[in-house]
């Protein structure tokens, strides 16, 4: 009786978690359009989504997240078909089982009344719930660490190959999200048994924990002059987390702001993905070291916003999903309940549990990252794992009135901690969703998406009213009247975009492309001439105004801009290759084959540099020479090869 009973609690406690998630996850998708329209991170996951189900494993560039959630969701795509509510369903699926799991590691931790306290918390828990109903990489990390931190709870004193389950599962959670990665500490734990055995398992976990990481490093340093770095973007997180200026508050709006810190690295000659992630890097660390005192008292700003809900509501779009959802009271379990809680439960944890020390090792997993980096909401969802536990002990100590607690200063201490938790989720602050996450212009951006186009006007059209200079917003309205054919409300909102944002290159392309369709040559000339006049020394404003005239077929006024690129930023290929097709359509064979060479001279490869150096050779008599070039383009993927080796004379 005694087995099934304990077998029943871990069964109602999936039932439970599974039900809240199903149920929230259901009306999110009916009401609230992130989920079938992604924005943002999520539409990278999509996209990234959508080629693996097309069959493109790896992507062809260095990965902007790491990519394990990116196959995982392909490989939901490809089975229940890209547009459904199933893959949330299995993100319901494994949040449950991360409850479940976590009521495994908490009974070695605590015993089996607080496992099943912590388990029916983590079904109800907000931090958790509102990660795995969104299309975010934190509700599959925080399922990988919940087993990693069970698996390592039953392969601590086992044989040492016991530890690769942990070890592997650590890995897979890195390459969910790199923070996870800080569990490591976790698998250091039989170091502390002192014997060659412990340490054997120490080496086998924490060697099986870095082949997934070191895979998908491997791939991005051969791809785009790629770093060996696990994503794209940790330097400019570095900096937005830890940089001059800094908060505690980590986000930056999408936008100009966003835009300016990009356009910094490029300004510093730092061009592709893994340059401006050394940029950012070496950025963060010199004022790390410049300012430690400042960067200390940041570091502790953040620590303290990381126990604070105020400041987990600020960040993304959790605002938008609890204004939305009526069933968004089901995740009743807030991080100011549970950071209170846990400042007493950590006190009798830390007294009475035979295994201390691997709840420690799992907070001091989950704080570091987060404090050394940035600190949003979605990044924290695995920190939630060890406060349930804690704030479990808490509630079970509370309610079964043990001595420890019965001290005065214990339940003044419990009593503080309560009040603070409902006053936290009481919200009193009436913080909403921060600046990063422009709610109606995201939400309008993703109706569009999905062509809505009553929903997103009414959207854009709020969030241009809340904010009328901002180029942003009404670069999205002029989008969104261009792709219903309303071309003179188009053109309208265009010209409103390019005088608002006259220097901003995004509003520039997208604005100028509208009144390209409304033949507004000379209006495109003299916004492109103003941008250039404003930001002279930057070149990608001739860049891109000389694309605008190749694509217009104005050849000769295209080379001349492209060149004044190039002065300025001579190592970027597209430009080089850019002006090479130029001057291949003003017939000026040796320029053309300059500024090819110049390409292949970085990239041997350069698809695009092969096949114009081909058509050279070849329009120059030298057949044998068009050949190889041709071959080598051929292999590299471009398009028009074959065809150009066929009048050649070679087959493909």
């Amino acid at each position: 009786m005694s087995r099934l009973r304990r077998a029943a609690v871990p069964a109602a406690i999936f039932a439970a978690a599974f039900g809240v998630r199903a149920a929230v996850s259901t009306e999110a998708w009916r009401r609230i359009p992130f989920l079938r329209w992604p924005v943002i991170d999520g539409a990278d996951y999509a996209d990234r989504a959508r080629g693996v189900a097309a069959g493109a494993f790896w992507s062809q560039n260095m990965e902007i997240h790491p990519p394990l959630y990116g196959w995982l969701l392909g490989m939901e795509y490809a089975v229940f078909g890209d547009g459904t509510i199933w893959p949330f369903m299995v993100q319901a699926l494994l949040g449950a089982a991360a409850c479940v799991l976590l009521w495994k590691w908490t009974c070695g931790l605590a015993g089996e009344r607080v496992a099943a306290v912590a388990g029916a918390l983590a079904a109800f828990a907000w931090p958790l719930v509102h990660q795995e109903v969104q299309v975010s990489a934190a509700g599959l990390a925080t399922f990988l660490v919940a087993a990693a931190l069970a698996a390592g709870a039953w392969a601590e004193r086992g044989h040492p190959f016991r530890m690769a389950a942990p070890g592997v599962l650590v890995g897979l959670a890195g390459i969910a999200h790199g923070m996870a990665l800080a569990f490591v500490l976790v698998l250091a734990l039989p170091l502390l048994q002192r014997t060659r055995r412990a340490a054997a398992a120490c080496a086998i976990g924490l060697a099986l924990a870095a082949v997934p990481p070191l895979m998908v490093c491997a791939h991005n340093a051969g791809v785009d002059d790629g770093a060996y770095a696990l994503q794209a973007n940790v330097g400019l997180n570095a900096w937005i987390g830890n940089g001059e200026g800094a908060n505690g508050y980590p986000n930056v709006p999408q936008g100009e702001r966003y835009d300016a810190l990009v356009n910094e690295a490029y300004l510093a000659d730092a061009l592709t993905a893994a340059e401006h992630d050394r940029f950012f890097r070496r950025k963060t660390l010199s004022w790390m070291f410049a300012h430690p005192l400042r960067w200390l008292g940041l570091v502790g700003r953040k620590l303290a916003a990381t126990w604070s809900a105020e400041q987990v509501d600020s960040s993304m779009d959790s605002g938008i999903f609890e204004d939305r959802l009526a069933l968004d009271a089901l995740a009743f379990v807030r991080w100011g309940w549970l950071a209170g809680l846990a400042v007493p439960g950590a006190i009798l944890l830390w007294r009475r549990s035979p295994r201390r020390l691997a709840w420690l090792a799992a907070v001091l997993a989950a704080t570091i990252p987060l404090a050394l980096l940035v600190t949003s909401a979605r990044y924290r969802a695995p920190l939630a794992l060890p406060l349930i536990a804690a704030a479990a002990v808490a509630l079970e100590a509370a309610w079964t009135g043990r001595r420890r607690l019965a001290s005065r200063a214990g339940a003044a201490l419990a009593g503080a901690a309560v009040a603070g938790a409902a006053l936290s989720y009481a919200n009193l602050t009436g913080v909403a969703s921060g600046d990063y996450f422009a709610g109606d212009r995201q939400l309008g951006s993703s109706y569009a998406r999905g062509q809505d186009w009553a929903r997103a006007e009414e959207h854009l059209l709020r969030a241009w009213r809340a904010a009328p200079s901002d180029p942003d917003a009404l670069r999205a309205l002029a989008a969104l009247y261009f792709v219903q054919g309303r071309r003179e409300e188009a053109l309208k909102w265009a010209r409103a975009a390019l005088d608002a944002g006259p220097a901003s290159l995004q509003t520039l392309v997208q604005g100028t492309a509208i009144l390209a369709a409304g033949r507004r040559e000379e209006e495109i000339d003299a916004a492109w001439a103003r941008a250039v006049a404003l930001s002279p020394r930057d070149a990608r404003f001739y860049a891109r105004w000389g694309e605008f005239k190749l694509g217009a077929g104005r050849y000769a006024e295209a080379a001349e801009l492209l060149q004044k690129s190039i002065a300025l930023q001579p190592r970027s290929r597209t430009v080089q290759a850019n002006c090479g097709g130029a001057f291949l359509a003003l017939r000026r064979w040796p320029e053309a084959e300059a500024r090819y060479r110049a390409v292949l001279d970085a990239d041997p490869f350069h698809a695009e540099a092969n096949y114009g150096m081909a058509v050279a050779r070849a329009e120059q008599g030298d057949p044998q020479g068009a050949i190889r070039y041709a071959r080598e383009a051929a292999e590299s993927g471009h398009p028009d090869a074959p065809a150009l080796l066929l009048r050649l004379g070679s087959p493909p």
